[in-house]
């Protein structure tokens, strides 16, 4: 099972729950192999230009006679940094910048962890219609054919 935690924007969600996010918890390949791509998608700047500064200077020191398996190595265990905790990151990210952390779900998919979130939320009273008015129940029902005046191609005064 996979956790999923639920933030909802600062002010508190829309009526329809649209900007509520369901953020899954743990390991992000996308994360692992691209780093700094992952994160200026889901716009951390800071830390993505950090990243590739960090990914830059590996890459240097491996070009450096000797250092070729420190810099691989550096390079693997920051890629493997952020894979591991770029998600945990980024919720961290929108609490500290106001949402609100609702809920962590334990769920097999993000499915199931929306429709356990969203099926707990308190449902809208239903109101119950009003009665028809008076007029309508009174009204003469409408007269066969068109009654108005001509316009048009064709003219629907029946019986001509």
């Amino acid at each position: 099972m996979r956790s999923y935690l639920v933030l909802t924007p600062p002010g508190g969600p829309d009526r329809d729950h649209r900007s509520t996010l369901v953020v899954q918890d743990g390991f992000s390949w996308l994360a692992f192999f691209f780093p700094w791509l992952w994160l200026f998608w889901n716009r951390l700047w800071i830390t993505g230009i950090a990243t590739l500064l960090m990914q830059i200077g590996t890459g240097l020191l491996m070009d450096i006679p000797g250092f070729g398996p420190a810099g691989f190595l550096a390079g693997f265990a920051f890629s493997l940094l952020i894979g591991l905790e770029g998600r945990h990151y980024r919720s961290e990210v929108l609490i500290r910048s106001g949402w609100t952390l609702e809920m962590v779900i334990a769920a097999p998919d993000i499915q199931l962890a929306e429709e356990i979130y969203f099926s707990g939320l308190p449902q809208p009273e239903e109101k119950q219609l009003p009665a028809s008015a008076e007029w309508a129940r009174q009204a003469k029902p409408p007269a066969a054919g068109w009654q108005g005046p001509e316009f048009g191609l064709f003219d629907y005064q029946g019986g001509r």
